[in-house]
């Protein structure tokens, strides 16, 4: 009797190549790519109203270690943390009226980085105005500071937005996190940036994640917030809408059914939009109201290569709008530190999907699919931002001139008779001030 072999396996781990990220999108360093496009652009650093001239902050963006102040005038200020005398952290600085001085020796800077004594020098310091400390140029607006960190010939106007104009009595905008310790410089996480920002353009992650597989996460899940049938995640391919792009970026639109007190069921859009380069217009996903004036963006701000830091603004008579935003999200019934870990591993909700990911997911390790599309026309302009700035080009929403406000597109969104496809008319946007 002839002995046979088993047919050998396929399809085991063995022998693969070696995995890796695409760098062009992720790597955010001086002289990356990406880097390099982002640097075009101006970067929320810090709360307004959180900034206080009390003490120096330090924090970290494009892989760069700054420090953000307000100096005793109201000034605020970005420079290198290490101080251009001895490399002394700047954190451990006091600011004074007219800017920050370094602990080791006394060398004081003013907000663009001039040297304006050095105390323990004769003449407090005779070539003191050769010692310039780095920096960039800083604005405010909408209630947070923004940085400009590229080149100084390329520097564009503050951007502005039509829904954060023109606010009606009782209004304000909010824009300090509140979260302890990361109030002033945003919130911290501990992945990369794209992972965040590209989540956006995700929407069949809500019908799987935040309810199939980890139960109504979502508050306001069935009363004032989505219907559970919003959750379907068999039916949801054929209900959304990709790659719609803006002025501005992409977006993306869902329809769903709304029942009425009368019985009746009237068709709805959910719409998010992304502006590049990293902003997200979120409506509110706990208080579900048509056709409302959207009223927050979210900046996601890369930090290094493996983390980032999020500020929003609303538009709001009250902090709850941001709140909501903050902890409109529960898991097992509890907010994410309230958890255990087995209650993380049962209950996942974004951070333990996307984090899981790695400091960097290896995107030569995925398997794109039919509802990944918004994910990869994302990624798509990323590129061509990136590819503008090489060939010299101003990449898409950097332009010369007085800043105009500029039309956030997302919300909710009545769907009238008329209409035959899922793309809501321009009479369906509210805009800023309706």
């Amino acid at each position: 009797m002839t002995a046979t072999s088993p047919s050998p396996d396929t399809g085991t781990g063995y022998g693969r190549p070696a995995s890796s990220h695409d760098a062009r999108l992720t790597e955010v360093g001086p002289g990356t790519p990406m880097g390099e496009a982002l640097r075009r652009y101006w970067h929320p650093i810090a709360s307004s109203n959180a900034l206080t001239s009390d003490v120096p902050h330090r924090t970290r963006i494009l892989g760069e270690d700054l420090i953000v102040f307000r100096d005793g005038a109201g000034r605020p200020g970005v420079v290198f943390e290490r101080c251009a005398h001895r490399g002394s952290s700047l954190y451990y600085g006091r600011v004074e009226d007219d800017g920050i001085r370094c602990c080791y020796h006394g060398w004081k800077f003013d907000v663009q980085g001039n040297c304006l004594e050095q105390a323990c020098e004769p003449a407090l310091g005779r070539r003191r105005d050769v010692a310039r400390q780095p920096w960039y140029p800083v604005e405010e607006r909408y209630g947070l500071v923004f940085v400009y960190m590229g080149p100084p010939e390329h520097k564009p106007p503050l951007p502005r937005y039509d829904i954060f104009e023109d606010l009606e009595d009782g209004e304000s905008l909010i824009s300090e996190m509140p979260i302890p310790g990361q109030n002033v410089t945003g919130m911290v996480v501990d992945f990369n940036w794209l992972q965040s920002f590209e989540n956006a353009m995700d929407p069949v992650h809500a019908m799987w994640l935040h309810y199939t597989h980890s139960g109504p996460q979502f508050e306001g899940t069935g009363t004032i917030g989505f219907p559970p049938s919003y959750y379907d995640p068999y039916t949801v391919s054929d209900k959304i809408q990709y790659n719609i792009t803006t002025d501005h970026g992409l977006m993306y639109l869902q329809r769903w059914q709304r029942d009425e007190p009368d019985g009746t069921t009237v068709d709805m859009d959910w719409a998010i939009e992304v502006q590049l380069p990293s902003i997200i217009a979120l409506p509110d996903f706990v208080e579900v109201v048509p056709d409302r004036r959207h009223d927050c963006l979210i900046w996601i701000v890369p930090s290094d290569d493996t983390s980032h830091r999020a500020f929003a603004v609303v538009r709001a008579q009250s902090p709850d709008r941001l709140m909501r935003i903050i902890m409109g999200i529960k898991q097992n019934g509890k907010l994410p530190w309230e958890l255990t870990e087995e209650e993380h591993q049962r209950f996942p909700s974004d951070f333990e999907a996307q984090g899981s990911q790695g400091p960097i997911t290896q995107h030569s390790e995925e398997t794109l699919v039919t509802s990944d599309k918004g994910v990869v026309a994302l990624r798509r302009m990323l590129r061509k931002m990136v590819d503008d700035v090489e060939a010299g080009r101003d990449p898409l929403n950097v332009e010369p001139g007085e800043a105009r406000p500029r039309q956030v597109k997302a919300g909710v969104f009545t769907v009238t008779a008329k209409q035959t496809d899922v793309e809501p008319t321009a009479a369906a946007v509210p805009a800023a001030g309706s």
